[in-house]
């Protein structure tokens, strides 16, 4: 009786039990995590990111390089030189050094340091004249290919910032070049609209011209202006009947002489210079010509054997990225070469250039030519 009983007790324990765990929600499975999505875009087309790791291992060993020491024109003087100095040391805790000086003197001193095999400089920033006579020397490596901003952003560009066939030389500054003048010595009235204008009798005396046989801004006017056949040899016999005053310092030397009166007009000055004058008040004002005004770039290059090889790689590709051509061309109050970074050139500054005429690769290699042209009409210095 006692088993029955205990039979019993068990079975209805055990149908208690079966009851219980049907009306019990079944335990749902934890969720599974969406995939994440891939990127669509392949990683060669995104922006340099901390997480670019071939470009990190740059940034490291720039780091440990810990400096970068940069030989530069006039051009890349002024306000610019110490903006570059502060802002790149600041982002990267890496010291550079510029020492600015004339276009022949970087090469010079890069050419003399690799045949004595003591490199110092690792990098030069040029007009276009000396540009050509620098890789023309053969003293600059390709750098188009190691900038990855030229590969990530290059439709960013108004055109293609890389200088010559080989990669040698990269575009972070554009120059015009032309005739600025004193207002108070020359009234609206008197302003010439063509290059021809200057050859009137009452220009005697009142023109100064950076000298030609030294390079830099006034030969690469001399030059460009006879290469697209708007003057000739003949044009410049003429202007040196008048009387022009030579200079062969800065360009600032030669914008600082007309803002003080001491010539009405300096025939070739880099307008983006002169910039400072105008902002301060100075009787400075730019002219445009109707023939055509020189339009060239300022370049950097790689200096061959450079001692602080991912430093120079590091400071070029951010001066040519958004942030540095920002820098520079806030500095200097000029329109940048990329079309996101802006204009900073002042409205009164500011002088639309109707008919460009660009000095590019093609054009400096026939600059020899017009070396020997300048020795004629001007004498051998």
């Amino acid at each position: 009786m006692k088993h029955r009983i205990g039979f019993i007790l068990s079975s209805l324990l055990m149908v208690l039990l079966l009851v219980t765990l049907a009306c019990t929600p079944a335990a749902q499975p934890a969720p599974v995590p969406a995939a994440t999505p891939r990127p669509t875009t392949a990683p060669s087309q995104s922006p340099v990111t901390a997480q670019d790791t071939e470009w990190e291992k740059v940034i490291a060993a720039a780091k440990v390089e810990g400096s970068v020491v940069v030989y530069a024109g006039s051009d890349f003087g002024g306000p610019v030189r110490p903006a570059i100095i502060s802002a790149f040391k600041e982002k990267y805790g890496i010291d550079v050094s510029i020492l600015v000086g004339r276009g022949s003197d970087a090469q010079q001193r890069a050419k003399v340091e690799r045949q004595i095999k003591k490199p110092v400089g690792d990098l030069v920033m040029l007009g276009s004249t000396s540009t050509g006579d620098f890789l023309e020397a053969d003293l600059a490596d390709p750098m188009d290919k190691l900038l990855p901003e030229l590969t990530i952003n290059k439709d960013k560009f108004y055109y293609n910032p890389v200088f010559d066939p080989q990669g040698r030389a990269i575009a972070v500054t554009e120059i015009t070049l032309g005739p600025i003048i004193n207002t108070n010595l020359v009234k609206p009235a008197d302003e010439p609209k063509s290059w021809f204008d200057l050859l009137d009798p009452k220009w005697k005396g009142k023109i100064l011209l950076a000298d030609p046989r030294r390079g830099g801004g006034g030969m690469s006017n001399f030059h460009t202006l006879q290469y697209f056949k708007v003057l000739d040899e003949s044009y410049f016999n003429k202007l040196m009947a008048l009387d022009i005053g030579l200079f062969g310092g800065s360009s600032q030397e030669g914008d600082n002489m007309v803002a003080r009166g001491e010539y009405a007009l300096e025939w070739s000055a880099g307008f983006d210079l002169a910039v400072p004058l105008i902002t301060e008040g100075a009787p400075v004002k730019f002219l445009d010509m109707k023939e055509g005004m020189c339009v060239q770039t300022g370049n950097i290059l790689l200096v061959k054997d450079r001692p602080h090889p991912n430093a120079t790689r590091l400071l070029s590709n951010y001066l040519v990225s958004f942030e540095g051509q920002k820098l520079i061309h806030s500095s200097r109050g000029s329109k940048s070469v990329r079309k996101d970074s802006g204009d900073f050139t002042p409205e009164k500054a500011r002088v639309k250039v109707t008919k460009p005429l660009v000095r590019d690769y093609q054009a400096i290699l026939t600059t020899n030519t017009y070396q020997e042209m300048a020795q004629r009409v001007f004498g051998k210095k």
